[in-house]
């Protein structure tokens, strides 16, 4: 598109036959091609209008100043490279044709009048505000190419790196030409250097993996060590452009396959009595697979796991994989409703539940999609036996999934009450166990208590599939006891835990911890909040050999999203520790901006160990998913040398011991007690379990009906029973409201601890 400077529309004869649209092309023409030869600042309105032999006056009927005259080049500019773009899809041009075309057509935009007056002039004249006006809109130049780009990454004909720089080269790259480019010294010499320069683009930043390999593999040393895994960036959902691990599994059942072959007679798996090594959990996994498959569960379909910790969930979890299916965990302290409306959005065809959970299941006529229903144990009337989908042979070829495919379905509720399903890949799931191995040193001679339910983010993915990775052994507990804890702890030769702080704590005020012996305990990994001081230092006089790290995360961040070097909690004890090293985080304010480093802000957190998004959820997904990154919703800030610090939590969350209560839904369920006007929740703290569950209730008169125990009564046949408030504030006065009508929180929790004092 090389415009010429053409003759002035008003010196024909035939004036009046021309349009308004080719004068103000007339006059776009002669403007950019004045500002090309004689600069900005020295051609004025009076310069153009005598160019074209018209008088200032008419020329305002079709601009209005010269800045209008830099905005419309860029905009023709754009339109003539998205017309370019289009007319290349509709010769048929695919792939490298395509891009080498689109970028042919773009040199001859920016040699042309327009192009040669935006390169020219620039952004410098213009005022601050207009300068970020028209830098946005050539931004939209960039954008066009990082999309041709991303797409020749994602389809394999252009090495994966990133997209933005690698557009933002190209798009500079041929802008050089044109700053190069003088319109007196065209021909052979434009051509030749448009040639030279797309040449070196293609070979370069879009060379094809087969010309290179995808940008060289770096390792990343630093505060996680030499071991650390070799990382490229890669795009992945679409456009997230992240640090990946390369090499990688590509998925979970490749992980199970290659424990097998490397330690087939090794223990994988203990509870209670039952020893399974990898070859027995491999073929007692395999037997699970074919009889899932033989009801008619296929890859991608969702079958629901509610059970506590034990071995038929690891079995079922690892048969899902090899399957193909998609797991979805379900909290063992969920009930009907939670139940309900979790098993109705997955659309879970099938249900494997423990015979003490089976009540709390749904009737068919609640949940159409459930088409089939075990129990594990007792016989359990409308369930079939768990025992019945061993019989069959073992699925000897796993399903081969792709590492974007969804392996795991996690609830998670949210300040709205309403369970949202975390999506979580292989590719995720396999970057969070790599995390965890390298940056903790874990590997085959490692053995992980497994306290904390499977059905958690933290049981799942921290523990049972990091060991799974690392090919060492879960000791599983069906529930917390801290006697029992390290009893086993002891008798397992246990070298690797994670839990809640509580439970650390708990464990300290045993007066005989240090009669067990736990010199093998090496890894004590914690997380939902930073451990106060005081614990570190009787961990570390109580057991010298153990390191403590904190690691922070999420379920929609599939658990770590930082994690503190081994070393450091004694020398940061109120940090959650760095980013994961294939991870980011920013700390961001209200604005959508980076906040510098010390100040606060929300915590948004990037890489490839964050979910996709939610399952059906497009509006939540939208609002808490930005740019590849999750917002986290938690207030934290980030010091000069990375160290994350968690200070408050932007959502109404009290956590009770490592489970999250979130206030909005208890406040809902309270609201449906007839008596009950309004309620409020907050957290109480706790040595032990870090907080408890404090409610405040307006009620319309005080009787039995609205006693603390009543309203107790109500709550346990409504909710989790750790979301059960345990103190309780009655009365007739109304909550405490701001002029918004936000119920003061702060002020209820004032109340409170001046009443406590």
């Amino acid at each position: 598109m090389v415009t010429q400077l053409a003759a002035s529309p008003w010196r024909t004869d035939r004036e009046t036959q021309q349009p308004r649209s080719a004068k103000r092309d007339a006059v776009l023409t002669a403007a950019a091609h004045l500002f090309t030869q004689h600069g900005f600042q020295r051609t004025s309105l009076d310069d153009i209008a005598s160019s074209l032999g018209v008088t200032k006056p008419t020329l305002y009927h079709y601009i209005a100043n010269k800045e209008e005259i830099l905005f419309e080049c860029v905009r023709r500019g754009l339109s003539a490279l998205r017309s370019c773009i289009d007319d290349a899809t509709e010769r048929g041009l695919t792939g490298r044709e395509r891009l080498r075309a689109v970028m042919e057509n773009y040199a001859g935009i920016v040699t042309s009048d327009f192009g040669l007056c935006v390169i020219r002039v620039g952004e410098d004249p213009l005022s601050e505000p207009r300068r970020h006006e028209l830098r946005a809109l050539k931004g939209e130049i960039d954008t066009e190419f990082r999309t041709l780009i991303e797409a020749g990454m994602v389809q394999g004909w252009i090495i994966v790196g990133d997209a933005g720089i690698a557009a933002y080269t190209v798009v500079g790259a041929l802008s050089g030409v044109g700053r190069w480019y003088r319109p007196e010294r065209a021909g052979h010499d434009l051509d030749v250097a448009v040639r030279h320069c797309i040449e070196m683009l293609m070979r370069g930043v879009l060379s094809a993996p087969s010309q290179q390999p995808a940008i060289a593999p770096r390792a990343r040393t630093g505060p996680w060590g030499e071991d650390m895994s070799e990382m490229r960036r890669e795009v992945h959902f679409g456009s997230r452009v992240m640090h990946c691990f390369t090499p990688r599994p590509v998925h979970i059942a490749q992980m199970l396959g290659t424990a097998l072959a490397a330690r087939p007679d090794a223990e994988a798996l203990v509870i209670g009595s039952l020893r399974l090594s990898w070859r027995g959990l491999h073929h007692a996994v395999t037997k699970c697979a074919a009889g899932l498959k033989q009801c008619g569960i296929n890859p991608g379909d969702r079958v629901a796991l509610f059970m506590d910790n034990c071995a038929e969930f690891v079995i079922a979890l690892h048969a899902c994989a090899w399957l193909g299916a998609v797991a979805v965990p379900i909290s063992s302290r969920a009930r009907a409703g939670e139940m309900e409306y979790s098993l109705n959005d997955a659309e879970a065809v099938a249900l494997i539940s423990s015979f003490t959970l089976a009540a709390f299941v749904p009737t068919p006529s609640c949940v159409p999609a459930l088409l089939h229903r075990f129990v594990v144990g007792v016989a359990v009337d409308g369930f079939t036996p768990f025992s019945e989908l061993m019989q069959l042979p073992p699925m000897m070829q796993a399903h081969p999934s792709q590492e974007e495919d969804l392996a795991v379905l996690l609830y998670t509720s949210g300040t709205t009450g309403k369970p949202k399903g975390a999506m979580l890949s292989h590719l995720n799931i396999v970057h969070s166990v790599m995390h965890f191995v390298q940056a903790m040193g874990l590997g085959p001679g490692d053995r992980s208590v497994v306290a904390v339910p499977l059905s958690h983010v933290t049981g799942l993915v921290a523990e049972l599939y990091t060991m799974l990775y690392a090919q060492g052994c879960i000791i599983l507990m069906a529930h917390f006891k801290a006697a029992e804890f390290v009893r086993l702890a002891s008798a397992e030769r246990m070298t690797h835990s994670i839990m809640v702080p509580a439970m650390y704590n708990l464990c300290l005020l045993m007066p005989d911890l240090q009669a067990h012996d736990l010199q093998h305990w090496r890894i004590g990994a914690f997380g939902g909040a930073p451990m106060p001081s005081a614990s570190i230092e009787a961990m570390a006089e109580r057991l010298p050999n153990l390191t403590l790290m904190n690691a922070y995360g999420a379920t929609e961040t599939c658990s770590p999203a930082t994690i503190m070097p081994r070393g450091r909690t004694p020398l940061r004890p109120d940090s959650v520790g760095l980013a994961v090293a294939c991870g980011e985080i920013s700390i961001i304010d209200d604005g959508g901006n980076e906040v510098p480093r010390g100040e606060a802000g929300e915590i948004w957190i990037a890489g490839p160990m964050v979910s996709q998004g939610y399952w059906r959820n497009e509006a939540a997904t939208a609002k808490e998913f930005c740019g590849g990154f999750w917002r986290s919703g938690d207030i934290g800030s980030m010091d000069a040398d990375g160290f994350v610090r968690l200070l408050d939590r932007k959502k109404d969350v009290v956590n009770r011991g490592g489970y999250k209560v979130y206030c909005a839904a208890a406040e809902s369920t309270l609201t449906e007690h007839p008596a009950v006007i309004e309620a409020a929740l907050v957290g109480v703290p706790c040595a032990v379990l870090g907080e408890r569950v404090h409610a405040f209730v307006c009620v319309r008169q005080l009787d039995a009906s609205t006693q603390a125990a009543a309203l107790r009564a109500f709550c346990i046949e409504r909710l989790s029973d750790y979301a059960v408030p345990e103190t309780w504030t009655i009365g007739t006065e109304p909550l405490p409201r701001n002029a918004n009508g936000k119920v003061m929180k702060r002020e209820l929790r004032h109340s409170l601890h001046v009443a406590m004092s």
